[in-house]
């Protein structure tokens, strides 16, 4: 995988529809008042962060020699601080690890071992491609008990994720531009050591990344690259079907708990979009867009994640 510098940028969400506006002093920014209108906080009105301190390391670790969070190239034993390895499994990996718990109690770990396909067919003998699925009974001896094949699977690029409320793992087909978006889904409830596919149809328009809304009954296909979003019900995922597309150039996209929400990291910047009518499955059901977001120091947006700090909702965005 390429190096990546993360830019984040905090936002504070308060709950309104309405217009909002680019922040053009790099400022944190907050949503405020009977609309969803973006202000800057003054640098008064904010505390001033502190670096964080570097840590103190063991004197058996392996620490990074550049600026802390920075990973240098050149170690093949990789860098460690503090943490100790407990378990190991494959060579490589591509860009998701995912837990789940299934309904006996057996945990499991699922990644994709595709760089960027086909490359990794030319190591068949050593592993097989897709997204490979583990029993992680044991942590320090994970077991590969399956390999996932389906077209999504073998190409998921950053698309894989995982629903624990409804145990469904999904993906879109996709690459660095797009991949004609076959959309995979897997119930993992019974038995997480294999997985039974749901469905595998060309319902996702172009994929790239994907996201998910939290019930599980809408799955977010993205792609970057052709600029289209398409949000599919899968409430019945042996039987999913399109319910709304729309044009953005979108990376990753998260959606708010109550489904109402879609926060699009794309080419362009940081929109919010009202998924409502996707959400309640309203007929012609359309996005709406709320807000577009940007600031100067703006790279490649990779996915905004709400999280909450102090008891306030924020929008933590990254930039790759």
């Amino acid at each position: 995988m390429r190096p990546t510098l993360l830019v984040i940028a905090l936002l504070l969400l308060t709950a309104a529809p309405a217009a909002a506006h680019p922040n053009p002093n790099g400022l944190p920014l907050r949503f405020d008042g009977v609309s969803e209108k973006v202000v800057a906080n003054t640098a008064q009105a904010q505390p001033q962060p502190a670096p964080v301190p570097r840590p103190t390391c063991r004197s058996t670790d392996r620490p990074e020699t550049d600026i802390q969070g920075r990973v240098p190239a050149g170690n093949p034993e990789g860098f460690t601080c503090n943490t100790t390895l407990v378990g190991h499994h494959g060579s490589s990996g591509g860009y998701k690890a995912l837990r789940f718990t299934d309904k006996a109690g057996r945990e499991c770990a699922y990644y994709d071992t595709t760089l960027l396909f086909p490359s990794n067919a030319q190591t068949l003998s050593e592993r097989p491609t897709g997204v490979a699925v583990l029993d992680m009974s044991n942590p320090a001896n994970p077991v590969q008990t399956a390999s996932l094949l389906t077209p999504a699977m073998q190409t998921p690029h950053e698309s894989l994720l995982l629903n624990e409320r409804r145990g469904l793992l999904a993906a879109v087909t996709g690459n660095p531009a797009a991949y004609p978006g076959i959309v995979d889904v897997y119930d993992v409830n019974e038995d997480c050591r294999n997985p039974v596919l749901q469905s595998s149809m060309p319902i996702g328009i172009f994929g790239h990344e994907s996201g998910f809304a939290p019930d599980g009954n809408t799955f977010y296909a993205t792609s970057i690259g052709t600029g289209q979003i398409t949000a599919v019900d899968i409430s019945n995922p042996k039987l999913p079907l399109i319910v709304a597309v729309t044009n953005y150039n979108s990376h990753g996209l998260t959606i708010s708990d109550d489904g109402n929400r879609a926060y699009v990291a794309a080419s362009q910047g940081l929109f919010i979009l009202d998924t409502s009518e996707i959400q309640a499955r309203k007929q012609g059901a359309q996005f709406k867009e709320i807000s577009k977001l940007d600031w100067p120091e703006r790279t490649i947006p990779q996915v905004a994640q709400p999280i909450t700090i102090g008891g306030h909702p924020y929008l933590a965005e990254i930039d790759e």
